[in-house]
């Protein structure tokens, strides 16, 4: 299970998960630990929500985001001093 839902950035994750396969979301610690608990009884459900989760990862997003914001950076400041 997700950890408790915030607003925001994060908003997005909880569905991605679920939608993706490999986790779900509940704020109540006993039906969280009862999920939990069916999960680790069943190896082939953990195998299954393994390959869902290594389906859905973008190891190299934070990179791509940091990029993309240094382009954003570097184009405005080209813009600033090319305009001065």
């Amino acid at each position: 299970s997700s950890p408790k839902k915030r607003p925001g950035q994060e908003e997005g994750n909880v569905p991605y998960v679920e939608d993706s396969g490999f986790g779900t979301y509940s704020g109540d610690p006993k039906v969280i630990a009862d999920k939990v608990s069916t999960w680790l009884a069943s190896p082939d459900l953990m195998q299954e929500m393994k390959a869902n989760a290594l389906k859905a990862a973008r190891p190299s997003a934070t990179l791509d985001i940091a990029k993309d914001l240094a382009e954003m950076v570097f184009e405005h400041k080209k813009k600033q001093v090319s305009s001065a």
